[in-house]
């Protein structure tokens, strides 16, 4: 089965798969960093949307007050711009989620893997489009994934790009030296 022939058909059934509490989230994602300001989107996440009560997700417990302050004017922002009837915003640090640090991994332990290729830094704007358009995220994660590893050597023996660190260190790609 071709990739093509998978898309179209998770397209065919994404419409139905949907529920509207999923669409009316789908939303308010989209528009999270101008209905909650810049800041205080990049410290919080909408997760969930249940019974007329968004749930988000904060960063800290600092967060968590800024948005119980701030709540109602955002309630009122998703009210009249998408006319959902939202009755309350809730908030927790329990389901909040941070991209791992590489450098808190004990020290500079992965500043000197040899597996380590440097990322490219991406707007938050640009991070959270990935998760909305299912249809998009495969291709936009398949090309960044090539783009960063284009001027990689290839391993003498698969032939699959490979961090030069792991040529130094094994002479092969790291699969290849596990196996």
């Amino acid at each position: 089965m071709s990739f093509q022939e998978l898309q179209s058909i998770l397209g065919a059934i994404e419409p139905h798969y949907h529920s509207p509490e999923r669409q009316q989230l789908q939303q308010i994602l989209e528009h999270w960093v101008d209905l909650a300001g810049t800041d205080l989107a990049t410290a919080t996440q909408p997760i969930s949307l249940q019974r007329n009560t968004l749930e988000v997700a904060t960063a800290s417990p600092v967060w968590t007050q800024t948005l119980v302050f701030k709540r109602f004017g955002i309630l009122k922002k998703i009210r009249d711009r998408f006319a959902i009837d939202l009755s309350d915003i809730r908030c927790s640090t329990v389901q909040w989620r941070t991209a791992p640090n590489p450098t808190a991994l004990e020290g500079d332990l992965w500043q000197n893997h040899p597996s380590q290729v440097p990322a490219t830094t991406q707007p938050r704007e640009t991070q959270l489009a990935l998760f909305h358009d299912s249809r998009t995220a495969f291709e936009r994660w398949s090309s960044t994934i090539q783009s960063r590893s284009q001027h990689l050597p290839l391993c003498p023996k698969c032939n699959s790009p490979t961090p030069p660190g792991e040529l130094e260190r094994w002479s092969v790609c790291a699969i290849c030296e596990s196996s």
